[in-house]
């Protein structure tokens, strides 16, 4: 019976003493084996009704008390074996089947299982997109790459990854000027200051944004200083021009299948050239900029 405060278990013996080993002496195996499964259900039935008062949240809680149970099931096992024994030495076998059956692992989940099942599909999945890309060979991106880094060994520089996040020109541009001592400047910085000389500067700008869009206009101009002031629009080489004379530095763009893309070389005396590396594969999603920096361990990105 059950009553508040649990199921009564008085009727049976969950000592971790021999007593009730000469008691077997009355029962048949069969009986033994019958009392020894009651029990065992007895035990887990308790032990729910204990975890079911445990706050769902309490994982600890519910940890100790599983932790409990298997503790409690442990030496229960090990006294109903002493008792199987001492029916004779043939009904052992019997003991160590029992024992092998209490022993199996609890009945998985069907959450258990679906996370399983996904688990076994993304291992599959990557297994065979790993396959598919090495009997495709190296990627676009692989290929840029190899190039890129035998043009920048003999200049003793290497890249440093920029995030991806339409930021990528101006994030390089700040971490290039923070190596130079301007700890400071972000790239939000370095979105204005180019906005604010292509404002300073518009007949410089206009034709290339007439090229490129088809208005030649003040507003249209306006326009794209907004644009780049407070959005995450890719930057290109506009940009550069209007940093590299805001900032009075020439800024080299390095690249697989081109020359180096010097920017403002007027401005060398005033200190090391700004090294940006422009990818056209680095990304599925297109053209890309990193920051290069002296060859190395490449520095952690905040």
């Amino acid at each position: 019976m059950v009553g508040d405060d649990g199921p009564d278990l008085s009727c049976f013996d969950f000592g971790d003493s021999d007593e009730g080993v000469a008691d077997t002496a009355e029962e048949t195996r069969d009986q033994t084996v019958k009392r020894h499964r009651q029990e065992e259900q007895v035990l887990r039935t308790a032990a729910k009704e204990r975890r079911n008062t445990i706050p769902k949240g309490d994982r600890a809680g519910r940890a100790a008390e599983e932790s409990a149970l298997e503790s409690e099931l442990q030496h229960m096992r090990e006294r109903h074996a002493r008792q199987l024994a001492a029916h004779g030495v043939d009904h052992l076998v019997g003991a160590a089947a029992q024992l092998s059956v209490s022993n199996q692992p609890a009945k998985q989940s069907k959450g258990s299982k679906r996370r399983q099942k996904k688990e076994e599909s993304d291992r599959v999945r990557d297994r065979r997109i790993a396959e598919e890309k090495a009997a495709a060979g190296p990627s676009a991106r692989d290929i840029e790459m190899q190039k890129l880094v035998v043009k920048l060994m003999p200049l003793g520089l290497q890249v440093q990854e920029i995030p991806a996040d339409g930021h990528c020109l101006y994030r390089s541009l700040a971490h290039q000027m923070q190596l130079d001592g301007q700890s400071g400047i972000s790239f939000q910085h370095c979105r204005r200051d180019a906005s604010a000389y292509i404002r300073a500067n518009p007949s410089d700008f206009l034709p290339y944004l007439a090229a490129d869009a088809g208005d030649a206009s003040e507003q249209s101009l306006d326009k794209y200083c907004g644009t780049i002031e407070a959005s995450s629009e890719w930057g290109g080489q506009l940009e550069i021009t209007a940093l590299a004379h805001f900032h009075k530095r020439c800024i080299a763009v390095h690249s697989a299948d081109a020359p180096v893309l010097l920017t403002g070389e007027d401005y060398d005396a005033n200190g090391p050239r700004l090294q940006l590396a422009y990818h056209r594969h680095y990304y599925e999603l297109g053209e890309h900029y990193n920051s290069l920096v002296p060859a190395g361990p490449p520095e952690p990105q905040s």
